[in-house]
């Protein structure tokens, strides 16, 4: 049997395999746990389906939302948050 967990020694990454393009004109409102301005709330124009690699577990597979920053362009929620912190998705208008 095949064992799909990496190496301990692996650090973890994340790989976008997916965008999907959402062309209803929704909104992603956001919380900044850290307080920031610009990001309460941010065009939503597609979905990501990301895998994430842990070391000495099972691939997770998640579906993120992908907003249009200012700086960064269309990004998945969970890239933006390595660059602006932590963000908490409220609800999709």
């Amino acid at each position: 049997m095949i064992d799909y967990r990496p190496e301990p020694h692996q650090d973890p990454r994340r790989e976008v395999v997916q965008l999907i393009p959402d062309k209803t004109s929704k909104i992603a409102r956001l919380r900044s746990e850290f307080g920031l301005e610009g990001y309460d709330e941010l065009p939503l124009v597609g979905w990501a389906v990301v895998v994430t690699f842990l070391a000495g577990e099972l691939p997770q597979i998640t579906v993120e939302p992908v907003v249009d920053d200012d700086c960064m362009g269309p990004v998945p929620l969970g890239d933006l948050m390595e660059e602006a912190g932590p963000l908490t998705l409220l609800e999709v208008l």
